[in-house]
């Protein structure tokens, strides 16, 4: 999956560049959230996991916060859950 998560960033790094030339440099700042997998992780950023208890068949969240190489400052935030085994 590592040629996926590539581009996964190079698709928002585009974006973010594209929202910066149509804006004419008016935009400050940009965030973006992508709900997916584990798998869409990036292994050389920190993933930070805690359990949940409020969220049914979900037993933990993991996310990941990185700031792409754009013009625009910006925050990706990639959010994953794990279910929880079903019960026999």
């Amino acid at each position: 999956m590592p040629e996926a998560n590539q581009e996964i960033r190079s698709t928002i790094s585009q974006f973010i560049q594209r929202l910066d030339e149509v804006s004419d440099h008016a935009i400050s700042h940009v965030t973006v959230t992508i709900h997916g997998g584990l798998q869409h992780f990036f292994p050389d950023k920190r993933i930070t996991h805690f359990s949940v208890t409020k969220m049914e068949g979900v037993a933990e969240l993991s996310y990941q916060d990185m700031e792409l190489e754009a013009p625009i400052p910006n925050m990706v935030t990639i959010i994953a859950t794990e279910k929880k085994p079903k019960e026999a």
